[in-house]
């Protein structure tokens, strides 16, 4: 299959804080952001909204027209006696013409270096919650120490994630089975987007155990997340990032492992998104972007 694509209207992508976001923009955002969950409501979609810092916004260059968005809260917790920050993403939705463009990956990452060394001596985590698995990639894909993970149980980690959950999601949060269970009435992503396959779980390891940890997924419940964005981290990718890219762009032998099972959204969302993708494995926003820090396309 072709790993050509079809040319995308330019975009710019910005960070906004949350008392510079206008009515039409708010519009905007719930237009797309109902099309892809269900059980919603305007009302529910401003109630959080009310509660970040801000949004990344990704607007179409030719009117402005906002074609995605990553909610964001940024705020401390204090774990084991110390004090950690963390940056919260909330929904991060593009749409699927827009898959692909990786412009508000880069936004984000740069959210991440900025926030990091705001507080240079301070614990710093990405913290998220997902209801289902493209998100869970972005975290097992972009991230080496992070939380939960099929190879092994970091401790720390598992309590930051129990402490960030009890600040923000205390009266939903089930600590014995680490998920945010929120009720049946809870928004959920839409039948066609994230389904995970039988083949798609046996083929990727990382989806496997997401379904492992998260049986109850198809109802709306989430799993808490953290990735550490250690020094460690920021030096490691410096080196892997460009290798990523020179095996993707120059000896095109770099693929995700599982995107190219993943044919129920490209086959169900619309035919003009299916004509953007041009054939491009279409298992989340970003698959093909793996050259910087992604951000998925719903949850």
């Amino acid at each position: 299959m072709s790993n050509t694509q079809a040319p995308k209207d330019p975009v710019r992508t910005y960070f906004c804080p949350i008392n510079r976001i206008g009515a039409k923009d708010i519009q905007q955002m719930y237009v797309l952001y109902s099309s892809f969950y269900e059980q919603t409501s305007l009302d529910i979609f401003l109630t959080d909204l009310a509660k970040k810092s801000g949004v990344i916004l990704v607007e179409r260059k030719a009117d402005g027209r906002i074609v995605g968005f990553s909610t964001q809260t940024f705020f401390n917790i204090v774990v084991d006696g110390k004090r950690v920050r963390g940056i919260f993403s909330g929904d991060t939705i593009v749409e699927p013409a827009y898959w692909g463009n990786n412009a508000l990956a880069n936004t984000f990452y740069r959210r991440l270096i900025i926030e990091r060394f705001k507080h240079p001596f301070t614990p710093f985590y990405w913290f998220l919650i997902s209801k289902g698995y493209k998100t869970y990639l972005l975290l097992t894909n972009n991230f080496y120490k992070y939380y939960p993970c099929v190879e092994k149980e970091d401790p720390r980690l598992k309590r930051i994630t129990e402490a960030y959950c009890e600040q923000l999601f205390p009266e939903y949060f089930d600590r014995d089975k680490m998920l945010l269970d929120f009720g049946d009435s809870y928004v959920r992503l839409k039948e066609d987007i994230a389904r995970i396959t039988p083949e798609l779980a046996a083929a990727n390891k990382h989806i496997g155990f997401f379904e492992k940890v998260n049986p109850s997924w198809e109802r709306g419940t989430e799993v808490p997340c953290i990735g550490s964005c250690d020094y460690g981290t920021f030096v490691q990718s410096v080196f892997d990032v460009p290798w990523k890219w020179i095996k993707k762009h120059i000896l095109g032998t770099h693929r995700r492992p599982g995107t190219e099972l993943d044919p129920a959204l490209a086959r169900n969302r619309a035919a003009a998104a299916r004509k953007a993708q041009a054939g491009a494995p279409a298992a989340d926003w970003l698959a093909d972007d793996e050259d910087t820090l992604k951000q998925g396309g719903a949850s």
